[in-house]
């Protein structure tokens, strides 16, 4: 019973990747340092057993504040702010925080930037609480070079201060990702993100 509860969420989450607009602002458990301007992201996350639940708004240029529910957890109020945008010679960097009642918070620093190649990725994280062991990530896009710049396809592995996570992330439209993935020992991973400017 619990195995098809399981399947029919995956294909729950699949097929409204593929009828809705979305955008994510992670590798998969890891931030980085991009930060929506003007655009509501909406985000759900099932990773290591936990689903999640997450709405940032990006308010001002480089700054964006929202909440997050773990199911059967705790709400925080997020937030981040961009210090430095990434250009060619220097990576992004962002400041963030989840914050919650009662619990431990949970401070980082984050970079992103280009890897050479135009398709390849890279973040590094470290902070207080759950970032305290350091996060780094990195990501390609597979298919980069259309005449349509969407669907696009990329691989990503990352490491998120508890173990290895690697798969795939699916953009289906301009606002539009699904995620799906494996984390070592804690079996599969699965993410669909929507983002809508203003």
């Amino acid at each position: 019973m619990r195995k098809i509860s399981y399947t029919t969420l995956i294909m729950f989450v699949l097929l409204f990747a593929l009828t809705t607009q979305a955008l994510a602002f992670r590798v998969l458990d890891m931030p980085t340092a991009d930060v929506p301007d003007e655009a509501l992201e909406l985000d759900f996350l099932y990773h290591r057993g936990v689903g999640s639940l997450r709405a940032q708004v990006g308010f001002y240029p480089g700054l964006s504040a929202g909440l997050r529910q773990d199911f059967g957890g705790h709400l925080y109020a997020t937030l981040k702010a961009a210090i430095l945008q990434e250009t060619q010679e220097w990576p992004g960097l962002a400041l963030g925080a989840d914050l919650s009642l009662g619990r431990q918070q949970h401070l980082y620093a984050v970079v992103s930037k280009q890897l050479g190649n135009p398709s390849l990725r890279g973040h590094a994280a470290i902070g207080v609480g759950r970032y305290s062991r350091g996060m780094a990530g990195v990501s390609y896009v597979l298919n980069p070079v259309k005449v349509n710049s969407l669907p696009t396809t990329s691989l990503f592995v990352e490491y998120d201060g508890r173990g290895l996570n690697g798969g795939l992330i699916a953009q289906f439209a301009p606002g539009l990702k699904a995620k799906i993935g494996l984390a070592s020992g804690h079996g599969i991973s699965f993410g669909v993100s929507y983002k809508a400017a203003f």
